[in-house]
């Protein structure tokens, strides 16, 4: 597995386990790392994006 695939896998399990309160964290988290590991988040898988988006409607932190 590398980097970009554990970045990923980490961050889905922590998702997963998140609350309204956490849930922010855990995003902000993984876009500093991802950023600071690849230097951009403009190669952002768009699976990702997805799973923020719609994980923030189901904790209604977004309409």
């Amino acid at each position: 597995m590398n980097k970009k695939e554990s970045l990923i896998r980490s961050f889905q399990q922590e998702v997963k386990r998140a609350n309204q309160q956490t849930f922010p964290m855990y995003v902000d988290s993984f876009t500093n790392l991802w950023q600071y590991e690849f230097g951009t988040l403009d190669g952002l898988p768009k699976e990702i994006e997805h799973l923020i988006a719609n994980r923030a409607l189901e904790l209604e932190l977004m309409e």
